[in-house]
């Protein structure tokens, strides 16, 4: 793969052309490995909030339901 500078990949209106023709493998792009923890953290939070938000409704409706009196 060679190497082309800045001005090359640009047309005459100044825009980047872009190359469609050079194929890269998906799975090599630089810093995968770094963005993996994130994700594994955003899941974990993702389904603590969700454990929470079930909780709170439960407690919610138990105590709704206690508030209520029944008279009859």
């Amino acid at each position: 793969m060679a190497y082309r500078s800045d001005l090359e990949q640009l047309d005459e209106d100044g825009y980047t052309q872009l190359d469609f023709n050079s194929r890269r493998p998906v799975g090599s792009k630089k810093g995968t490995c770094a963005t993996f923890p994130w994700r594994l953290i955003a899941v974990i939070l993702g389904v603590l909030c969700l454990v929470i938000l079930v909780i709170a409704v439960v407690l919610g409706t138990i105590t709704g339901f206690k508030a209520v009196k029944f008279e009859g």
